[in-house]
């Protein structure tokens, strides 16, 4: 059976994209600065420095309209802290960007991870003064939980609009709030929808909780010089359409996009910044100061448990890559394949802790493997594994699968459930035959490889 060296792990590829931009830049002669986020996941260990970045933009654009959108999936069950604090970082994080500047925030399906109606967590979030917008309905009432857009009003009488779409996928949203929830075909309903919605608007914001597919739909549909920020599948990338952009900006609190709109007689120019939140920037010491508090009251010693030390950290996609080399390892296969969501962030360097852990590996489960892999079924899942690159908006397949290494020959290769599951999506295939593998875990592999057993 192959096992995971040290050195092996340390030699793992890592797929960057450019190099962010810096938020204390100015957009020069920009009408408008939008601040995107999306998929935060009660990243709160990045929550103060995300507070610093923003403010960093807005000082830079001082004097130009701004609005920060927060496209979905604020709140994490998985992680214990949020759970036991019922979201006290997650909540005190949004009503400190509502006192900076006016906050949209669109309903993920995560906004039910810690309240199990959605209803509530509206309710809370407009308490707070931020406007929720969304086109999911409440099957109890007929009603809409939010309004399907918010219009902003900009100096000259002018009107930025900005529209919510969720996804439609209701396996991704909790069991519990499945039944109340009506949510429309994310393409069909901007094609019935956004034309009346976004009519007359000066500027034009659709953001989109529902994945690159319906993304793609979605773009022929809009006005050029409109934004589409897309949430979901934790993606990064920017793609120009004319004037029209649309942009993912990752997930875990790790970047923000920021977008300076230029206001003309034509369509709006929208100038585009990626900017990486990192977690010794600076940051807002009101929201530090209470992280720390909750993370002192709610971590309990078994999450405070030093699993493995690293010699350094490792960004996402490395220590994903680790994590199928491990599970290929443990099932002797020639490489695993997992799913890029069934990670939230990287693993830091020097001691890492069982919570660091879980906000890396999510999800648990058995392991399946694939005794013998063909040349056609290997070549289309070479075509959709490992997006984390800089690919054009028409390659990718929103979530994809990770795999360290693909072989050249037919090989038995490795999954976890949600891959085996969903092979047609994920691999382009469903000619495998994925047999469970006995007494092995995910979490525990991983850990056991990393620890360098």
């Amino acid at each position: 059976m192959p096992t995971l060296t040290r050195r092996a792990l340390l030699a793992l590829p890592m797929l960057c994209l450019v190099p962010p931009g810096r938020a204390d830049a100015p957009f020069t002669g920009a009408d408008l600065l939008l601040i995107g986020m999306s998929d935060l996941h009660s990243a709160m260990e990045r929550s103060a420095a995300a507070l610093g970045v923003v403010d960093a933009a807005l000082a830079a654009n001082r004097g130009v309209p701004a609005a920060i959108l927060v496209n979905g999936d604020v709140f994490e069950r998985g992680n214990a802290v949020a759970l036991r604090g019922q979201g006290a970082a997650d909540w005190a994080f949004l009503a400190a960007l509502a006192r900076r500047a006016p906050v949209v925030l669109n309903i993920g399906n995560h906004e039910t991870a810690l309240l199990d109606d959605l209803a509530e967590t509206v309710r809370r979030a407009e308490a707070l003064g931020i406007r929720v917008v969304s086109n999911i309905r409440d099957r109890r009432s007929g009603r809409a939980y939010a309004p399907a857009v918010a219009e902003l009003p900009l100096p000259g009488g002018r009107r930025l609009v900005v529209a919510g779409i969720a996804t439609d996928e209701i396996m991704t949203y909790r069991p519990v709030v499945r039944p109340a929830l009506d949510i429309p075909a994310p393409a069909a309903w901007a094609r019935e929808n956004l034309p009346g919605l976004l009519a007359g608007a000066d500027a034009a914001v659709v953001m989109s909780h529902a994945g690159v597919a319906a993304d793609r739909e979605i773009l022929p549909l809009l006005a050029d010089g409109t934004l589409l920020l897309g949430g979901h599948e934790h993606l990064r990338l920017m793609h120009a359409q004319g004037r029209t952009r649309c942009v993912h900006t990752g997930s875990w609190n790790r970047f923000v996009t920021l977008a300076g709109v230029t206001l003309g007689a034509g369509a709006p120019r929208i100038d585009l910044r990626e900017v990486e939140i990192r977690p010794d920037g600076p940051a807002d010491a009101g929201q530090a100061a209470l992280v720390a508090e909750l993370m002192a009251a709610h971590l309990t010693a078994a999450e405070r448990e030093i699993l493995f030390t690293l010699p350094r950290p490792l960004p996402l996609g490395e220590a994903a890559r680790a994590a199928s080399a491990a599970m290929a390892a443990a099932t002797d296969s020639a490489t695993g394949l997992i799913g890029h969501t069934s990670f939230g962030t990287g693993l830091p360097g020097g001691a890492v802790t069982r919570f660091a852990f879980d906000a890396f590996c999510r999800f648990d489960g058995p392991l399946f493997r694939a005794a013998e892999v063909d040349a056609a079924a290997l070549a289309a899942i070479a075509a959709r594994a490992n997006q984390d690159g800089d690919l054009p908006l028409e390659a990718r397949i929103g979530d994809f699968a990770y795999a360290h290494a693909l072989p050249a020959a037919p090989a038995p290769l490795a999954s976890n459930g949600w891959i085996r599951l969903n092979a047609a999506r994920y691999l382009g295939t469903q000619a495998l035959r994925f047999e469970q593998v006995p007494d092995v875990m995910l979490k525990a592999v991983v850990t056991r490889h990393l620890r360098g057993a």
